[in-house]
């Protein structure tokens, strides 16, 4: 055995043999391969932690997308019969697309005359004849005058001509067609007819004309639409028929829509003033001259000794009020430079302005405004939006609305038109079961590419980020297993399955909205929330601390979890121990270096 000299201490090295490592000398090997575990990491982090961060934020718009495109039919109709629409991506935030609940349908074409001979001269006696329009409540008294020797297409348009001037949301308009049905799929009238239509756009927004089916009274009162002579048998002669209502849920079926032109209503818009600015405008009498269709006048105000812009503005608003039923004026917030200057800009504060906007327009009319000379302070042409009429073509029939809403299947589908566009896109009405069968599988795939995203990174992301998504399955795990929805492999991902999809929504419907559009507790809902939050505070602030990531020889890195804290307390505790040595008491039987000093 050999003798070894140290300090002047002999020491000796004793036989070797095997023994099971300390504790303590466990955790100080798993302190340094933890070290050098975390270099390994600090530098996938610095090489990889980017382009995962933007590889993660796609999968959750993609996720985010797929959800949005989640619906729930509320047409009324049980889900055998129920309809949903469905947008070409292209036709995102250029329409809006709906199906009309079953208690609301509401025809754009009320009613229609008989077909009569356009060059043929009419049958009736000159003279003046009165009848009656009515929409809801509301009711105007109209006329026409019979002239000798007129024909038949005059005096239709004479009619055409007395109810567009209306300011009721009635038009009228004339079609000629040489058999039934080629024009209007149910106008039957050969020869020249009129058409007279509704344009729930307008009706709807007014509390007095309700468009569509009274489901309280199950009838149409509100919205039928209706004429009576009051003089002569003007009515009579036309023979009205009202169109009827369709029976049952949409037609599924696709619409090419294309050759698009969205409209809007004429719009003057003020300049904006500081409503505690006294006037600037002459003191006296003035005037707006307006013309919308056959209709036009002035709107009268005046000006008094030290009138603020707050006075000035409301009296134009209640001169627009007070003179014709089809425009309107409203006093408005807007934002208009300071006068205080800072040197670099100028500071916006609250202002006032006044929107004079032509009410229910019919189609080709438009609002113009004509301003007194001394009036150009306003500012009302400057910002002036005209009007146009809203154009699409529908499986290459052109159709004409002001402003944009078009009623299609009868009233059974409401398009809305936001946005021109030029391409034939495909709109579809599809069975609502079916496509939500498919919206299913299509955010449960996108929720799959999103997990399977994150997990080979997990280490890169703060505790418990993959599984903020999992979370809602997880909690309620029985009944989404219920519903088809279960998690499967290691990895937790989903699977779908239909077949059991259709047979709960076949036993509870209810139920199984609630578990995907619930508002408290629906997937679909709580995953757009996880999304929304995500991208709102940005996918990299979920990553770890880099402080959290030394390389082996640098200072001691920060716990990242409590787990870690607790372990760096215990890793502490050990080095205290196992690092204070008493050679004087060290068993032989280590074969560690021992004293053999006497």
């Amino acid at each position: 055995m050999a003798d070894l000299n140290l300090d002047g201490t002999n020491l000796v090295l004793t036989g070797q043999t095997e023994t099971v490592e300390s504790p303590q000398r466990t955790l100080i090997s798993s302190y340094w391969d933890d070290r050098f575990s975390r270099a390994a990491l600090k530098n996938k982090y610095e090489s990889t932690g980017s382009s995962t961060v933007m590889e993660v934020q796609s999968r959750i718009k993609s996720l985010s997308e797929s959800l949005g495109k989640f619906r729930w039919s509320d047409d009324g109709f049980g889900l055998n019969d129920a309809r949903l629409v469905v947008n070409d991506p292209f036709l995102d935030n250029k329409i809006s697309a709906s199906v009309t609940p079953k208690n609301e349908f509401a025809r754009y074409y009320r009613t229609y005359s008989r077909g009569f001979t356009g060059g043929s001269r009419t049958s009736l006696d000159p003279g003046i004849y009165k009848f009656d329009m009515s929409y809801g409540s509301a009711t105007k008294e109209l006329n026409i005058t019979v002239e000798s020797g007129m024909d038949n297409d005059a005096v239709l348009e004479a009619v055409r001509d007395a109810v567009n001037e209306s300011t009721l949301p009635v038009q009228a308009r004339k079609f000629t067609q040489n058999v039934p049905g080629a024009n209007l799929d149910d106008l039957l009238g050969v020869g020249s007819s009129l058409a007279f239509s509704v344009n729930t756009a307008y009706s709807n927004n007014n509390s007095n004309i309700v468009g569509g089916y009274d489901g309280s009274t199950e009838s149409e009162i509100n919205s039928q639409l209706s004429f009576s002579d009051t003089s002569g048998h003007l009515i009579s002669h036309l023979k009205l028929d009202g169109t009827l209502l369709p029976i049952g849920s949409a037609k599924e079926g696709r619409y090419d829509l294309s050759g698009t032109m969205a409209g809007s209503v004429s719009e003057f818009v003020s300049k904006g003033f500081d409503v505690n600015a006294v006037s600037t405008l002459a003191i006296g009498s003035h005037s707006i001259g307006y013309s919308i269709g056959e209709e036009s006048g002035t709107l009268d105000f005046s000006v008094e000794e030290g009138d603020t812009w707050e006075v000035v503005l409301g009296s134009i608003q209640s001169a627009a009020g007070g003179t014709s039923e089809k425009i309107t004026a409203e006093v408005i917030d807007t934002k208009l430079p300071s006068p205080v200057y800072t040197g670099d800009d100028y500071y916006l504060i609250d202002g006032k302005a006044v929107s004079i906007t032509a009410v229910s327009p019919k189609l080709g009319e438009r609002l113009v405004l004509e301003p007194d000379a001394g009036l150009e302070v306003l500012g009302l042409n400057v910002t002036s939006q005209p009007g146009t009429d809203s154009v699409m073509v529908v499986n290459g029939v052109s159709e004409t609305r002001a402003p944009g809403e078009f009623a299609l299947d009868h009233g059974r589908v409401i398009v809305e038109l936001e946005e021109s566009f030029g391409d034939t896109l495909p709109l579809r009405v599809v069975d609502a079961v079916s496509q939500m069968e498919e919206n299913i599988g299509s955010f449960t795939d996108a929720y799959n590419d999103l997990r399977k995203t994150i997990l080979p990174s997990e280490d890169l992301f703060r505790e418990g980020f993959a599984d903020m998504w999992r979370k809602p399955i997880d909690d309620n795990r029985v009944d989404y297993e219920w519903m088809g929805l279960r998690e499967a492999e290691k990895d937790k991902v989903l699977w779908f399955d239909s077949d059991v999809f259709y047979s709960a929504i076949g036993a509870e419907p209810e139920k199984v909205r609630d578990l995907l559009d619930g508002v408290e507790n629906g997937l679909v809902p709580l995953w757009e929330e996880i999304n929304e939050n995500v991208l709102k505070n940005k996918v990299s602030t979920y990553l770890i601390p880099e402080t959290s990531l030394p390389g082996p020889w640098l200072p001691e890195p920060s716990p990242r979890t409590e787990l870690e804290l607790e372990q760096k307390r215990e890793l502490v505790d050990t080095f205290d121990t196992a690092l204070s040595f008493d050679f004087d008491k060290m068993p032989e039987s280590t074969g560690r270096l021992i004293s053999r000093k006497g």
